[in-house]
């Protein structure tokens, strides 16, 4: 499939004489030399899911070494994006500092990490997630002294372009391996099952042969849905979002908010906690490297 994407695509390229940048979320299992090589022709951004240390705790036994294998092998190919993505859960969070700085250490230029909020935090996941973001800082802020750069996005500086909103259907697409076509690569998880509810078909670009067909319809029908996930049309509690003093700095992503079970848009509350104590420390974080900048 994606090979029958890309060779389509690149057909068009040379009609509209345009190229077209192309990305894939894996975990890695089936990734071979032959398909790293592949990638590596077509300047693929490869997104990898792997989770550090705690691998083989949450995902397959024995994956971790399997993974590792294909970050070596594909920051050997120069033409490929990579970007590594860490989830943690309440029961892994012990493992999120030393996890990055293993994955660091690999030489991923970019990283990222993301917290599982399916299961509640309680207070003591919580401390611990705090324990952990201390440390983590710490480790980010020796790195800037050694090499001068940020390499988990989580913590680097963004343009100040107001509010967060969700960028699904915007700047990225995704094709599933049933061809379906949704704007990232979370909301085919969240509507499985739930095919006939009027929410699915807001957000469901539909089968692959049929958006090519009729994308020029289709795309702003659906897109104007997604433009309306930006985090002041949220609630937490029962609370408008856009009354909370940290409406600028919060990025919680609202369909990875709503697999905790409640309905699209609307925060549970150990994620408002989550979120301002990773606030909290990207602020030492910026502060500490703001000093190392003026006496340098």
């Amino acid at each position: 499939m994606i090979r029958k994407t890309v060779s389509f695509l690149n057909e068009k390229n040379k009609v509209f004489r345009k190229r077209a940048n192309y990305s894939i979320t894996t975990n890695g299992s089936l990734i071979t030399e032959e398909i790293i090589q592949f990638f590596n022709e077509h300047k693929f951004s490869v997104v990898l899911s792997f989770d550090g240390l705690a691998q083989d705790i949450l995902r397959k036994k024995g994956s971790f070494k399997k993974t590792v294998s294909v970050v070596e092998e594909i920051l050997n190919c120069p033409d490929i994006d990579l970007e590594v993505n860490s989830v943690f859960t309440p029961t892994t969070v012990d493992y999120l500092s030393e996890s990055i700085k293993f994955i660091i250490d690999l030489g991923v230029p970019s990283t990222n990490f993301s917290l599982s909020i399916i299961k509640p935090w309680n207070q003591a996941s919580l401390q611990k997630l705090e324990n952990e973001m201390i440390k983590l800082v710490k480790i980010l802020v020796s790195n800037f002294k050694r090499k001068g750069n940020i390499p988990v996005e989580n913590f680097r500086e963004e343009s100040d372009t107001g509010i967060f909103y969700c960028p699904a259907g915007k700047d990225r697409m995704t094709i599933t391996p049933d061809e379906e076509i949704w704007g990232c690569v979370l909301f085919p998880d969240y509507f499985k099952g739930k095919e006939r509810s009027p929410e699915y078909q807001k957000f469901y670009f539909g089968a692959l042969d049929d958006f090519i067909e009729n994308h020029k319809n289709i795309y702003p029908r659906i897109s104007s849905n997604y433009a309306r996930l930006s985090v002041d049309n949220f609630s937490a509690s029962g609370l408008g979002c856009f009354l909370c003093p940290e409406l600028e700095n919060c990025e919680a992503c609202p369909i990875n908010a709503s697999f905790s079970g409640n309905p699209l848009g609307e925060m549970p509350s150990h994620l408002c906690k989550i979120q301002k104590i990773k606030i909290k420390e990207k602020e030492k974080f910026r502060i500490e490297i703001q000093k190392i900048q003026v006496s340098s």
